[in-house]
């Protein structure tokens, strides 16, 4: 038996006339997630923001992160650009998970 509660999937088409509704006030998010069965209020606001951005509602499933929700990629650090103190913050790190590696590596063993 199900846990979770299976709501309808909506073609592009009818999300578009959903955000309409939603964006020209005609009914609220909570009229709107009781009416049309959406399992979040959250899910209107995404739809709308695509509108916005784009005009229409897009289906983006499977091609990669959405634009509301990408993440920063850590920045590759280069030594020649670290000023001292970064650079022997950086090496402190390294040596701390070297030591880490080699504790756990000694304790792995010991247990055997």
């Amino acid at each position: 038996m199900r846990k979770t509660i299976k709501h309808k999937v909506y073609s592009i088409e009818e999300k578009n006339a959903i955000v309409e509704l939603y964006l020209s006030g005609q009914k609220t998010q909570a009229e709107l997630v009781r009416e049309y069965d959406i399992g979040d209020r959250g899910l209107i606001v995404k739809w709308a923001q695509m509108v916005r951005e784009f005009g229409t509602f897009i289906d983006r499933r499977g091609i990669g992160p959405k634009p509301w929700c990408r993440k920063s990629r850590p920045k590759k650090l280069k030594v020649e650009e670290m000023s001292h103190e970064e650079l022997v913050h950086y090496v402190r790190l390294h040596e701390d998970i070297k030591k880490s590696m080699a504790y756990l590596r000694k304790r792995k063993t010991n247990t055997k």
